[in-house]
């Protein structure tokens, strides 16, 4: 059975013959997460989000807090404002990539686009009960590795819409349930995801921590946004261990992990246990093989 492409439905719904149409409305409507339709996606890109300035940074209020770099829960690091002038944005990872890469080398993205470009890292997300892309109150949304398959690429270099594409069925499916899409924002709640990732001539999982996405959906039905959530410094180094080259950096990129982490504060050792980051995310409608 193939899951629909994201943009398959969209004449049908602005026809009404689901619960809400496709004109402008003020907000979500009360639709419901057991009607609508499946639809889904590769992601295209993945990257770690950088400072927009010293002070500015995508991501999310992953602690319900605003830091000033003196609140001991947040173990002294300030949050950030995002563009949009949001406050209380958790992305201590977004001043690190920098120095990370002065260790590594300036090409933490390139090996990431090089392995989702050529199939070795396939990321396909569902998005279940959808009524309608412009408002709904009550999605659901899936995100699970797919079985390597190298895609064809566009002129622009960038995954073609509507390829097929196999989940690997021995993968960790994440799922979350109760999302909404606002003026076109699709928005979740936390919940918990194994990311994949392939750098350094390694590939490992992930696991974020209150996982959060915030993803724009255009009339194409493709989705541009941010993926943010916590992550444990000692699960990325074990995870990079083995790359080519980074064993002798290792003890210096652990120290500047674990010296800017800034949630899940534990009171025993008076150290903040997970690390804010970020990512970078786009996609494209595509059909699911099961």
């Amino acid at each position: 059975m193939k899951t629909k492409g994201f943009s398959r439905l969209l004449p049908a719904l602005c026809l009404g013959l689901f619960l809400v149409g496709c004109g402008e409305e003020d907000g979500p409507t009360a639709t419901s997460c057991e009607t609508g339709e499946t639809y889904a996606a590769i992601t295209t890109k993945l990257a770690f989000a950088r400072l927009v300035s010293p002070t500015v940074a995508p991501g999310f209020d992953l602690d319900g807090r605003t830091s000033d770099g003196t609140d001991s829960l947040s173990c002294g690091k300030a949050d950030f404002v995002d563009s949009e002038g949001h406050g209380g944005v958790d992305n201590q990872l977004a001043p690190l990539v920098p120095e990370v890469e002065k260790f590594v080398g300036d090409a933490i993205d390139g090996l990431l686009q090089g392995s989702i470009n050529d199939g070795q890292l396939v990321i396909l997300m569902e998005m279940e009960n959808v009524d309608d892309f412009k408002n709904d109150a009550c999605v659901n949304l899936a995100v699970q590795v797919g079985v390597k398959k190298r895609p064809t690429l566009g002129t622009d270099g960038i995954i073609e819409s509507y390829q097929t594409f196999e989940p690997d069925m021995t993968a960790t499916r994440s799922y979350v349930r109760n999302a909404r899409i606002e003026n076109g924002v699709l928005e979740t709640g936390p919940f918990a995801l194994a990311i994949p990732l392939a750098i350094f001539d390694v590939a490992f999982t992930l696991s974020v921590q209150d996982a959060r996405f915030r993803l724009s959906i255009d009339e194409e039905l493709k989705f541009k946004g941010h993926l943010g959530g916590g992550v444990l410094p000692q699960e990325i180094l074990d995870g990079v261990a083995d790359g080519d080259g980074l064993e002798d950096l290792l003890p210096q990129i652990k120290v500047l992990l674990e010296a800017n982490t800034d949630l899940a504060y534990n009171e025993d050792t008076g150290k903040c246990e997970q690390l804010s980051a970020t990512l970078d995310v786009e996609g494209v409608p595509a059909f699911i093989r099961r």
